[in-house]
């Protein structure tokens, strides 16, 4: 029994303290942190921080803002710039169009004529050998139609006749970049091939102009190199070909005579003779070959 009064006035005292908090906790609700002196203190180093803060931006802002305007200004220039030339560009090539759009049909007719003329016109100097005036006539082509593959293909066989190999290759090459199925050009860039030795890559370019277009005179320039590479039998072959397109041309009869009867081969060299009689009787080679012929 003594043990619980201890214990009933431990009790009621705590009754008394929770109904004394009960009737402050109104007071403690409102109570105002800011005015503890640490808090305050805080408070105040914060906004310091905070006003020196906006202080060095300002500072920094007015120190480097003529700075960032120019920047500003030069980008502002550069894309006007930019877009001028853009709009620039696009009436150049607005003009261009209406102007080819304006291009009469006169006009048209009487260019072509012109660049045919011209082509005739630097075949026959070129044959001639007269290589400077055969030139300015390729010239005043590509003036006129500055990709005109036939001018290039005059020019490229000028340099060769001129044996100007550096300059004849390069031509070829670009007729290349124009058109990459251009047979003439890979039958040019064989025979510098050929004139310089390299038989292997004459050869090699050759067959490309054959793959692209099946002509006689591709087989004869083919023809031409596999005798120089003393492969006789594709000569022949070659020739045949050639012949087969070309049946009445003497100069393909002519050689693959030559090369029949270098080859005792007199079946063959006896009709190829009789066809050359009657094709070319002219040819002032027929003598030697009869008696070529009457000693096999």
């Amino acid at each position: 029994m003594y043990n619980i009064i201890p214990l009933i006035i431990i009790l009621c005292c705590l009754a008394v303290i929770i109904f004394i908090i009960s009737k402050k906790f109104p007071l403690l609700a409102t109570f105002d942190v800011s005015s503890i002196p640490e808090e305050k203190e805080a408070e105040t180093k914060q906004k310091i921080m905070a006003v020196r803060m906006e202080r060095k931006i300002k500072v920094f802002y007015n120190k480097f803002s003529p700075i960032f305007e120019i920047i500003g200004n030069w980008f502002a220039r550069k894309f006007k710039d930019l877009a001028d030339a853009l709009k620039n560009l696009e009436e150049k090539y607005k003009k261009r169009a209406k102007k080819e759009i304006l291009v009469t049909k006169e006009e048209f007719i009487s260019q072509e004529k012109k660049l045919v003329d011209l082509k005739k016109e630097g075949e026959d100097l070129l044959a001639k050998d007269e290589f400077l005036e055969s030139e300015k006539k390729y010239i005043e082509m590509i003036s006129l139609d500055p990709k005109n593959i036939n001018a290039y293909r005059g020019l490229g066989n000028l340099y060769i006749a001129q044996k100007n190999y550096s300059d004849a290759k390069q031509t070829f090459e670009y007729i290349l970049k124009l058109n990459k199925l251009d047979d003439e050009a890979y039958a040019g860039l064989g025979k510098i091939a050929e004139e310089t030795g390299d038989y292997e890559t004459a050869k090699e370019d050759f067959m490309k102009s054959i793959d692209i277009k099946n002509t006689a005179i591709h087989y004869f320039e083919l023809a031409e190199v596999c005798l120089r590479m003393e492969n006789h039998k594709e000569a022949v072959d070659n020739l045949e070909k050639a012949i087969e397109f070309e049946p009445n041309n003497p100069k393909y009869l002519d050689l693959l005579l030559t090369i029949s009867i270098n080859l005792k081969d007199s079946g063959r060299a006896f009709s190829l003779l009789k066809r050359l009689k009657e094709v070319n009787p002219e040819n002032q080679k027929i003598p030697e070959f009869e008696k070529e012929l009457n000693n096999l």
